[in-house]
């Protein structure tokens, strides 16, 4: 019995000393997300007003429109204001928000950024956004769309809507008993998240899945019928709307194949179709591959080196 205890404690130790490493070295990060950063409202997931939760790691502070902001009690003291629409990569996880691409542009462009970017969030949701933002703010000088592969996925993103009692904004995790596991451990331990990269080949699993969706017929005339409907809107309003197309970690590390290319493909000529200006990131990643522009093994969302080197074409290409 005391060597079994004596193996527990040399294992649990050197499990303790995994982690911390992992950490200190910055090999890998935790990837949770707090649920209590989310609410629902018109049927769309939106972050909570005025609220802080912890994110991939980092600490996200919310104002009071559900923009993420770079601390409590942020003020926008520019007479215009750039909204900024996409999910959980252009909202920045994992990163402090002066070192994203909202935060990089605020600084160099002297411009309010309105960053309504939400975990979860598709090309639908954005098609609703512009809308309602555009409604309520007068002074948006323009609107950057950010287009990740997963924007095809047309669901409700990181929560599934549960009414509990008569209170519409509690709300639950939509998932199995393995899946809250799962949560549980990224959202804990870095190391979790690094051998699970490993031995399931994370990174290339997502990439896969999505993949899928550009073969769907179904989902690329909703895709383009979307765009269209934001297009037109747009023209409409007289808004100025940008669209920069982001690409997935997976095709980075695979010297951009031709293979792995398809739904750039799908997303461009859906926009060239409609002859709507857009601008696909990818060769810029793809040129830039040794610079590690994603985090540490994650399929999707960018580093610091990653968010500086997007709002560094930004600024240069667009503004």
């Amino acid at each position: 019995m005391r060597i079994v205890i004596i193996n527990i404690a040399i294992f649990s130790f050197l499990i303790l000393l995994s982690e911390i490493s992992i950490r200190l070295l910055n090999i890998s990060q935790l990837q949770g997300v707090d649920k209590n950063l989310f609410k629902f409202e018109d049927n769309i997931v939106l972050n909570r007003p005025n609220s802080e939760a912890k994110i991939f790691g980092n600490k996200a502070f919310i104002d009071e429109y559900g923009f993420r902001v770079p601390e409590k009690n942020h003020e926008y003291k520019y007479n215009k204001s750039l909204l900024i629409l996409g999910d959980s990569v252009s909202f920045g996880v994992g990163v402090d928000e002066n070192k994203t691409i909202s935060g990089i542009l605020r600084e160099k462009l002297k411009t309010n950024i309105y960053n309504a970017s939400v975990a979860g969030h598709n090309i639908i949701d954005y098609s609703i956004l512009i809308e309602k933002y555009h409604k309520k703010f007068d002074d948006i000088s323009s609107v950057l769309i950010f287009i990740c592969l997963n924007d095809a996925h047309f669901s409700q993103g990181i929560v599934k809507k549960h009414k509990l009692n008569e209170d519409e904004n509690k709300y639950i995790f939509d998932i199995n008993i393995l899946e809250k596991i799962n949560v549980f451990l990224r959202n804990k331990s870095a190391l979790f998240v690094l051998v699970k990269s490993k031995f399931t080949k994370s990174d290339e699993r997502h990439f896969r899945l999505l993949n899928d969706y550009y073969g769907d017929s179904v989902v690329l005339k909703k895709y383009k019928e979307t765009v269209s409907k934001i297009n037109k809107f747009s023209n409409s309003k007289n808004l100025k709307v940008e669209f920069v197309i982001l690409p997935y970690s997976y095709q980075i590390k695979n010297n951009c194949d031709k293979d792995l290319l398809n739904p750039q493909y799908k997303i461009n000529k859906i926009f060239s179709d409609l002859s709507i200006k857009f601008y696909d990131l990818t060769n810029i990643f793809c040129e830039d591959n040794e610079n590690n522009l994603f985090l540490n093994y994650d399929p999707v969302h960018l580093s610091i080196k990653g968010h500086k080197s997007v709002a560094n074409f930004l600024e240069n290409n667009i503004f």
